[in-house]
């Protein structure tokens, strides 16, 4: 079950019929954010999952400066506009607000919005980069404020 958790930040809740005192801290020391013993309750195991995702930083919107991104409808709205965006570049837009001052490689965004799909190039990064800075442009976002090339290396999204 281990694995560095600072590789993903992926919420872990063990749900098992082990009730001794040992193994839940086995459990709880090797990186899950819960453990949930059976029998248990459905009510109680829902808010349990809700609150791990409260705690890991999920939230269901992100708003920044009259931006705001809702992760549960997948719509981004800026000043009350409705902004379309792709799904590769809603996920761009969802890593940078959520990270803001990050400096991402190439390789990052590949890894992490195109989850290392075989046959991204980095000028596929480039290129839904600049799309989304289109569509932020279109919908008068101060975008060249904010999300700012770092020459040799990557993007960030600045909290400025």
């Amino acid at each position: 079950m281990y694995r560095d958790k600072k590789e993903k930040d992926i919420p872990i809740i063990m749900l098992t019929a082990r009730t001794d005192k040992q193994d839940i801290l086995t459990g709880l020391t090797m990186g899950a954010d819960d453990y949930i013993t059976k029998p248990f309750d459905e009510e109680i195991l829902v808010a349990r999952i809700e609150a791990v995702l409260r705690r890991s930083g999920r939230k269901k919107q992100l708003q920044f400066k009259g931006l705001m991104l809702n992760n549960d409808s997948f719509e981004v709205h800026y000043q009350d506009k409705e902004l379309l965006l792709t799904k590769k570049e809603f996920a761009l837009l969802q890593l940078f607000l959520s990270h803001p001052n990050k400096v991402y490689t190439r390789e990052n965004l590949i890894s992490s919005v195109w989850n290392n799909e075989l046959n991204i190039e980095d000028r596929t990064v480039d290129s839904h980069v600049r799309n989304l800075r289109d569509k932020l442009r279109q919908a008068n976002v101060p975008v060249e404020k904010y999300l700012k090339t770092v020459w040799g290396i990557g993007y960030k999204w600045l909290d400025v």
